[in-house]
C-alpha cells in the first residue's frame, strides 16, 4: 500500500508550513501569507495537488527518508563539500546508464517528496523546527516581484534549497536494498570525479535538529546584542567547526576537543591539590617511610608510564572537567528545552555502537552522575576515533548516525558551558 494523503490534507499541510490561510478560487487554492504588514498570495491548482496525491499513493518508505516503488527511488542527501555546490543546487545533474536502464538525477526535491517529507516531520517531529524566514531573503523578494502568479510548491522549494535529493529511475524492477546500493555507487562516482561529498540523510532528526537550536536561540540579526565577553580563540575555532557541519562525527569530536583542551591543566591541578592535602595532613610525616610510600603510590595511580613517557588518565581528566565546568541543573534545562524526551532517552538507552552506559541526569547523586556521564562520553569518543578491525565497539559511518545524532546536543551544551566559563568580561 502506498503513502496516502488526500488533496485536503496536502493543502492544509503546505499552508501550515508557510503559516498561511487557505481560500478557494475557481480551479485552485490561494494561500495568503502576511508578515510585517506585507502580504503575498501563493497558488496551488487542484490538479497539481491531486497529481502529488496520486504519485504518493504509488510510493512506499524505506530507511526512514527514502521514497520508492519498483522503478523509482528518491532520497534526501546532505552536502559535505568544503565549498557550496552551486552547479547542483541551481541546475541538475543527470547521468543515464542506457546499458542497464538506469537514470540518476541530483536536483531539488520533487513535489511529491517535498510534501511527503514535510508530512513526516509534522507527524514525527515538529514543523516549527523546520520553518524559514523568507522575507529576509533578497533572492526570494526578487522572485516574488517577477512572478505574476506565485506557485506555492515553487515558493516552498525556493525557500528550501537545502532539499537536494538523489533520484534513480530504473527500467527493471529493483528492491529498496538494490536501489540503496545503486545510490551509494553513484555518490561514490560523484565524489571520485567531481570532489563533491554527498551523503544520504537517513534520519528525519538530522534534518530538523538545526531548527531546534535556532528555536532556542535568537535567530534574527536585529535581536543580537554585541558581545560583552572575550572568549578563548582556540575553543571558538573548534566550536565553529562543529556548528559549520551537519556531520555528527565532526560535530561530536569538535565539541569534545573543547573539553580536551583543559585535560592536562585540570588533571595536574587536581593532583597537586591531592599531594598538598596529603603532605599537610597532621598525620603525615616525611620521616616515616610508610607515609612517603603511600604518597608515591597515590601519584603512581594517577599517572601512567607508556614507552618511557608519563601520561595521565584521559577519562579521569574528562570527569574532572565535567565537575569543574558543568552545572547539571543548567544542562538538564537546556536538554529539555531542546527535546523534552531526551533526558529519558539518556536514562534508559545505551549508545549502541560504543556500549556507552545509561545516565540519569536527574539523579540527586551528582558524583555518580558525573561518573556515568564521563563513561558515556568517553566510550563514544573512543568508538569514533578508534575503528580497528575486530574492535567490539566502533562506529560505522552513516549506519550509526541514527544513534550518534542523539549524543550531539549533550556535547554541544557541555562545550558551550566550558567556553562561557573560560571567558572574561570585556
Amino acid at each position: 500500500m502506498g503513502y496516502v494523503l488526500s488533496r485536503q490534507e496536502i493543502i492544509e499541510l503546505l499552508a501550515e508550513f508557510v503559516r498561511g490561510t487557505i481560500t478557494e478560487k475557481d480551479d485552485r487554492y490561494i494561500i495568503t501569507i502576511t508578515r510585517r504588514e506585507t502580504s503575498i498570495e501563493l497558488n496551488a491548482k487542484f490538479s497539481e495537488v491531486d497529481k502529488i496525491s496520486t504519485i504518493l499513493s504509488n510510493l512506499e518508505i524505506s530507511d526512514e527518508t527514502a521514497l520508492h516503488n519498483d522503478f523509482n527511488y528518491e532520497i534526501i542527501v546532505r552536502e559535505e563539500s568544503s565549498i557550496p555546490i552551486r552547479r547542483i543546487r541551481d541546475d541538475e545533474i543527470k547521468v543515464n546508464n542506457e546499458e542497464n536502464g538506469l537514470l540518476y538525477e541530483l536536483s531539488p526535491a520533487s513535489d511529491a517528496y517535498l510534501v511527503w517529507l514535510l508530512n513526516e516531520i509534522k507527524q514525527n517531529l515538529s514543523l516549527r523546527d523546520f520553518r524559514f524566514s523568507f522575507f529576509y531573503s533578497p533572492k526570494i523578494e526578487k522572485f516574488l516581484e517577477e512572478e505574476d502568479e506565485v506557485s506555492l510548491i515553487e515558493f516552498i522549494r525556493l525557500t528550501s534549497r537545502r532539499f537536494l535529493t538523489l533520484k534513480i529511475l530504473s527500467d527493471k524492477k529493483q528492491s529498496p536494498f538494490q536501489f540503496s546500493k545503486l545510490a551509494y555507487a553513484f555518490l561514490f562516482h560523484i565524489g571520485y570525479n567531481l570532489d563533491i561529498a554527498l551523503v544520504p540523510q537517513r534520519l528525519l532528526e538530522e534534518i530538523t535538529r538545526r531548527g531546534r537550536i535556532t528555536r532556542m536561540r535568537r535567530s534574527r540579526v536585529d535581536e543580537i546584542d554585541p558581545p560583552r565577553r572575550i572568549y578563548n580563540e582556540n575553543l571558538v575555532q573548534h566550536y565553529l567547526l562543529a556548528v559549520s557541519t551537519d556531520n555528527p562525527v565532526i560535530e561530536y569530536l569538535s565539541y569534545y576537543h573543547i573539553l580536551e583542551h583543559f585535560y592536562e591543566a585540570v588533571f595536574n591541578d587536581d593532583l597537586l591539590e591531592t599531594i598538598k592535602s596529603k603532605i599537610t595532613d597532621p598525620g603525615f610525616s616525611y620521616k616515616r617511610k610508610k607515609d612517603i610510600g603511600q604518597l608515591i603510590n597515590t601519584i603512581k595511580r594517577s599517572l601512567q608510564i607508556r614507552k618511557e613517557t608519563i601520561t595521565f588518565s584521559e577519562s579521569e581528566a574528562l570527569r574532572l572537567c565535567l565537575i569543574k565546568y558543568v552545572s547539571l541543573s543548567d544542562l538538564k534545562t537546556k536538554l529539555s528545552e531542546y527535546d523534552e524526551t531526551i533526558l529519558e532517552y539518556y536514562k534508559t538507552t545505551k549508545v549502541e555502537f560504543s556500549n556507552g552506559n545509561e545516565v540519569d541526569l536527574e539523579n540527586d547523586n551528582e558524583e555518580n552522575v558525573f561518573k556515568l556521564l564521563t563513561k558515556r562520553i568517553y566510550s563514544t569518543r573512543n568508538a569514533l576515533v578508534h575503528s580497528k578491525d575486530g574492535d567490539k565497539t566502533k562506529y560505522t559511518p552513516f549506519k550509526d548516525d541514527r544513534i550518534l545524532v542523539k549524543e550531539v546536543p549533550l556535547m554541544r551544551f557541555i562545550a558551550e558551558m566550558v567556553i562561557l566559563k573560560e571567558s572574561s568580561i570585556q
